[in-house]
């Protein structure tokens, strides 16, 4: 079981592709209800503010995040501790978004893959493994 965050969900569809629904299934990917917005978000981010993939891009990349996230454990908003999610952020100075993926993987005693900096720096105080999109990479391939 692996707690993907949006930074390491969105490069890691497009590195895998085709196998990234394997990988789904093999590896237990878990996300949180919003890692799909966050996901999309990226990829509007892309084609519309910095004008690196086209619209069809886009567009193609939400669809199969969406699809693929139906292939995850998804846990919903209400699954973790909220309180302990807003010390987090509010303690380290990160997002809730953030300060949510951290408690997850905590709660569930999972690594965190992740490539967002305040995630990478937090995660280890709270005894959260995190894994790079690199050495993710080196286990699903």
């Amino acid at each position: 079981m692996i707690v993907l965050d949006a930074s390491a969900y969105a490069p890691l569809l497009i590195k895998l592709r085709e196998k990234m629904l394997e990988a789904m299934k093999k590896y237990s990917f878990v996300i949180l209800d919003l890692t799909i917005y966050e996901v999309c978000n990226a990829f509007w981010k892309e084609h519309v503010k910095l004008h690196v993939i086209s619209y069809d891009e886009a567009l193609r990349a939400c669809t199969a995040a969406w699809m693929l996230a139906k292939s995850a454990i998804v846990h919903r908003f209400e699954e973790i501790n909220f309180t302990l999610v807003t010390k987090i952020a509010v303690e380290e100075n990160i997002t809730v978004y953030d300060a949510s993926y951290i408690v997850l993987a905590l709660t569930l005693n999972a690594p965190l893959a992740s490539e967002d900096k305040d995630v990478l720096n937090t995660a280890p105080k709270y005894k959260v493994k995190v894994l790079r999109l690199k050495e993710l990479l080196e286990l699903v391939l």
